[in-house]
C-alpha cells in the first residue's frame, strides 16, 4: 500500500503537511504553512537520515527520521544524509524571532506549546543511546499501517547500522502502546509543566 524511499529535497512541502497533521489541530493560513515549510526542512536537516511514505499515486503521505549519537559510527556511508543549508537554517531563525512570519494567533498558541515540548525534551534525565527516533509524522493514514511501514524502515536501518540502542520519547498513551507492541520498554515517565496533563515518556529499544 505504501512505498518507503529516502527523502527528497522537493519532499518537503509533502512533509511539513504531514507534520502539521500530525502535531497541530487548528486551521492554519499561508503564513503559518510558510512557518512549517521552513521548520520541516530544517528539522530534517538535523537528522542523520529520513525516509518518506509515498502511495501507489507518488503523494507522500508521512516520513520519519533518525539521528545518530555523535560518539556513534554508523557501519553503512551515510549517502543519504540530505544537504545541509546553514544559510537557510538562520533566515528561519532570524525571521522567527523577529516576528516576520506574522502567525495566526491559533496557531502560534499551539507553537508555543509544541516548543514548550521540545525544551523540556532536551533535558537529560535519561540514558544515551546509539540513534535517535527524532521524528515520526504519517498524518491522516497512521490508522492504515502507515506508522508500521515507516517505523519497520527505521528499525531495519537501525539493525543495518548496528545500532544497539534506540531511544525515542512519547506524549500520549496511544503512542506509547504502539511502540510497546514493537519491542520497545519503558524507561522513564515524566508529566509536562505546561498544565497540558500530558506526560512524556521515554523509551528505549534494546
Amino acid at each position: 500500500m505504501f512505498t518507503i524511499r529516502p527523502y527528497r529535497a522537493e519532499d518537503v512541502k509533502d512533509c511539513s503537511r504531514c507534520f502539521y497533521e500530525d502535531f497541530f489541530t487548528c486551521p492554519i493560513d499561508g503564513n503559518d504553512r510558510g512557518f512549517l515549510r521552513d521548520y520541516v526542512q530544517i528539522l530534517i536537516e538535523k537528522c542523520s537520515f529520513t525516509y518518506v511514505a509515498e502511495t501507489s499515486d507518488h503523494q507522500v503521505v508521512g516520513f520519519i527520521c533518525g539521528i545518530y549519537d555523535k560518539k556513534f559510527h554508523p557501519k553503512k556511508s551515510d549517502f543519504d544524509r540530505c544537504k545541509k543549508h546553514y544559510g537557510a537554517w538562520c533566515r528561519m531563525f532570524l525571521k522567527f524571532y523577529l516576528g516576520q512570519y506574522r502567525l495566526s494567533e491559533a496557531f502560534q498558541k499551539q507553537l508555543d506549546d509544541f516548543l514548550l515540548q521540545l525544551r523540556e525534551r532536551e533535558e537529560k534525565y535519561f540514558d544515551s543511546c546509539d540513534l535517535e527516533l527524532a521524528a515520526l509524522s504519517s498524518g491522516k493514514d497512521y490508522r492504515k499501517g502507515l506508522g508500521t511501514v515507516l517505523v519497520s524502515k527505521f528499525m531495519d536501518r537501525a539493525e543495518a547500522d548496528r545500532a544497539s540502542t534506540v531511544r525515542l520519547l512519547t506524549n500520549t498513551l496511544a503512542t506509547w502502546k504502539f511502540y510497546e507492541k514493537r519491542g520497545f520498554i519503558k524507561k522513564a515517565e515524566k508529566p509536562f509543566p505546561d498544565g497540558s496533563g500530558r506526560i512524556r515518556t521515554e523509551n528505549a529499544y534494546l
